[in-house]
């Protein structure tokens, strides 16, 4: 009896020293109750006895234990993957073989005085008792010592669960969670080491919950941080920024959100395997399956991802979106993302033991499509990022964008973009190398390794990437109407000791795609509009053309002048030049990379660039004309039959502050930022088949008004539909052009007097 009312006691401590707020959770059943339960790998069995990919698979993964019944694992990461090919054999063949040699490698672990790899991070001070490879090692033995629970002795499961406990769970809870000993917060390192490191401890509470009295406490203090996690917003006087978007996107690059999701979602998954009620809700992370999708671009012969920051083209989100998979979110678009990526280095997930189990059945696979069926324009606002593609076929044309927050592994690269087409990287970005390389620092996370806009050389402060970007970047509007399609980016915040203005905007417009930038500067200087690529660069007379491999764009600068037809740059000091940059290859900092520098004319404190892009294809390259007057610039689109003219207003770029922007353009009056009007070749801008308005509160002609909106908005109108993005409140008026009804973002809006008012209100707090 004293025993036990010991046992009871520490575990009330526990409670009280993680939070007071832990409390039981009941199992649904006993060893083993995690990722190799029976339910898991009957359901296994059922899929190895049907697909013969499955049957392969099984039979590879049992070769392998084979393998490591008396091969010596040489490192923790040969000997996490014996351990986790063991577990499954044995759960699939009962052979006792298999257990005994996976608790023999358990011994490994729990002999260890410290499993901590990271050895610098003990001579700190405080020490470190903890890092990222004690969080792998903590899910793997946990799941070990589940699978093979039922043979080990009494004896056994103590010793184990202890050296697990000593070794792993308790080391990580005083670091990371336990207000008593912890030094670290949601931040410390980053967005990824706090849900690797704190969760793997949490599989690993949850494993040996029937065997440590204290792992109820444990487990459900780790539940309540992840809320935290999930919802961290940043802190702004630490010059940190928030984890994830509302719309699930990740604050980092793809591989970085893949590891940072991956962790949680293993605490989550082993939580749902093994207890009756609910984990932690984390809203924020239901559309990050979509964010790793809409950041993707299918290739004939695999995917890239994008790969800004500390990114890797050829990672993906596939570790997170087979965990998600485990916990029952399996839309068809998952399943045709993890096929997408597989044959990418080491993103097959499906051959690892832990998803072995959870093989699709041939209902989910008959249901992939040839597409993930989302939108082909996407947006995170709260972190800063856009991609547009025309298709979602593989070798499409797709664009990225990203203006958000510098620091850790995001680089100083607000407004910086790429575009891909026919399978290659075309405009790239630099990539990165070994953090400990200089090189790393020196270059690839500067601004000059990105596609930028610099003022005598500068554009972010180089310090950024250390102290953070307190003034962040945005990406604010996107407007989706078919083959017209806008977005909207401002760069000024991490700029802002250089720059006093720096907006990009892109519009794609069938075939063409105009980089847009507004750029105004504190002092007068010298503008250069930087352009990375891959393959070859050669001008023709006013063109580049950007080859790789029967990939290749044709850049074609418009404004503030464009090069020379021909001749020396020395013989043409009013228009552009073009210079070449030296650069370092992604991930190969010893070889060099070229890369274009295009200098505006002269010294000045404000200038416009717009940058015509034309991918190749199948139809009769774009011609395009441009004109400059003192209150517009305009650009003239002739394509398949057509002509878009964009006007962009002079008077509506912040110069004048106390008057509105009026102009007249292309015989249209209106206070628009830009303008454009498509209208059949042959015909007339006053009678145009679609208009857009970025930025404009009116557009009216000979006494007739097409739109009508006190505060500014983004409007594009063709035939009877509608698009609008406005402020939280407004109240906009359409010409409904002799029709009952107009449709105005998807939804009818009756006509009166030829008028349709739309309206748009915040719902009540």
């Amino acid at each position: 009896m004293k025993s036990l009312a010991k046992v009871s006691c520490l575990a009330l401590m526990a409670a009280v020293l993680l939070g007071g707020a832990a409390q039981a959770q009941t199992l649904r059943g006993g060893h083993p109750y995690l990722t190799f339960s029976d339910r898991h790998v009957a359901q296994f069995k059922q899929r190895v006895a049907e697909d013969p990919k499955a049957r392969d698979a099984w039979t590879k993964t049992r070769a392998e234990a084979d393998a490591v019944l008396v091969k010596k694992p040489a490192n923790d990461r040969e000997l996490n993957a014996a351990l986790m090919r063991l577990a499954l054999t044995y759960r699939m063949t009962g052979e006792r073989k298999y257990a005994d040699r996976a608790k023999a490698l358990l011994d490994i672990y729990a002999g260890r005085a410290n499993w901590v790899t990271d050895k610098p991070l003990l001579a700190r001070s405080p020490v470190w008792n903890s890092d990222l490879g004690m969080g792998t090692s903590a899910y793997v033995f946990g799941l070990t010592y589940d699978a093979i629970h039922d043979a080990l002795t009494p004896a056994e499961r103590d010793r184990l669960a202890q050296g697990l406990v000593k070794g792993a769970i308790k080391p990580i809870l005083n670091d990371w969670v336990d207000g008593e000993q912890r030094i670290h917060s949601l931040d410390t390192m980053g967005h990824n080491w706090f849900s690797h490191i704190v969760f793997g401890a949490g599989v690993a509470a949850i494993a040996v919950k029937t065997d440590v009295p204290q792992a109820d406490a444990w487990v459900r203090r780790i539940d309540e941080a992840a809320e935290e996690w999930a919802n961290y917003d940043g802190s702004a006087i630490e010059t940190k920024p928030q984890h994830f978007a509302a719309n699930g996107a990740f604050v980092e690059s793809i591989n970085y959100a893949d590891f940072a999701a991956e962790g949680y979602l293993r605490f989550r998954r082993a939580w749902l395997d093994a207890f009756k009620e609910k984990p932690a809700a984390t809203p924020r992370l239901a559309g990050l399956a979509d964010y790793f999708i809409q950041n993707l671009y299918p290739t004939e012969t695999g995917a890239l991802s994008t790969n800004f920051g500390d990114g890797n083209p050829t990672a993906s989100g596939a570790s997170a979106i087979a965990q998600l998979w485990a916990d029952g979110e399996q839309p068809a678009r998952n399943l045709w993302y993890l096929d997408t990526v597989r044959t990418n280095p080491n993103q097959d997930v499906f051959a690892e033991p832990e998803n072995l189990v959870q093989w699709p059945s041939a209902k989910a696979r008959a249901g992939v499509g040839k597409g993930p069926g989302l939108p082909i324009s996407w947006i995170d606002k709260d972190l800063g990022a856009a991609t547009l593609r025309s298709s979602w076929a593989p070798n499409a044309t797709f664009l990225a964008l990203r203006s958000g927050f510098t620091w850790n592994h995001n680089h100083a690269d607000a407004g910086s973009f790429i575009l891909w087409h026919k399978g290659k990287q075309l405009l790239i970005d630099s990539g990165n190398s070994s953090y400990a390389r200089p090189e790393y620092d020196g270059y690839y996370r500067q601004s000059v390794a990105h596609n930028v806009v610099t003022l005598n050389g500068q554009a972010e402060p180089a310090s950024n990437t250390y102290n953070g970007s307190h003034f962040v970047g945005r990406v604010d509007h996107l407007v989706d109407a078919g083959d017209l399609r806008f977005v909207w980016a401002d760069a000024t915040g991490p700029n802002a000791r250089t720059f006093e203005r720096k907006y990009r905007s892109f519009l794609w417009i069938g075939d063409t795609i105009l980089v847009i930038d507004d750029l105004k500067g504190w002092e007068p200087g010298q503008f250069e509009w930087l352009l990375h690529y891959e393959g070859e660069a050669k001008r023709q007379g006013q063109v580049i053309t950007v080859k790789n491999g029967d990939a290749e764009v044709a850049v074609r600068p418009l404004f503030p002048q464009t090069l020379p037809d021909g001749g020396l740059f020395t013989d043409y000091p009013e228009l552009l030049r073009m210079a070449e940059g030296r650069g370092l290859k992604d991930h190969a900092p010893d070889e060099a990379q070229p890369y274009l520098r295009l200098q505006a004319p002269g010294v000045t404190d404000r200038t416009k660039f717009v940058v015509a892009l034309t991918p190749n294809g199948g139809t009769p390259a774009p011609r395009i004309e441009r004109v400059e007057t003192q209150d517009y610039l305009l650009v003239r689109i002739h394509q398949k039959g057509e002509v878009t003219e964009v006007y962009f207003n002079l008077l509506a770029d912040g110069r004048i502050r106390h008057r509105n922007a009026n102009a007249v353009l292309g015989g249209w009056e209106t206070d628009a930022y830009i303008l454009v009007l498509t209208y059949p070749e042959g015909g007339s801008a006053q009678k145009p088949r679609r208009w857009f308005v970025a930025d404009g509160s009116y557009l009216r002609r000979d006494g007739k008004v097409e739109l009508d909106s006190l505060s500014k908005a983004f409007v594009v109108k063709q035939g009877g539909e509608a698009s609008i993005e406005g402020q939280p409140t407004y109240a906009v008026r359409l010409a409904c052009d002799g029709a009952r009804s107009i449709k105005v973002d998807g939804a009818a809006k009756a006509c009166e007097r030829d008028v349709a008012l739309v309206r748009r209100s915040p719902p009540p707090r």
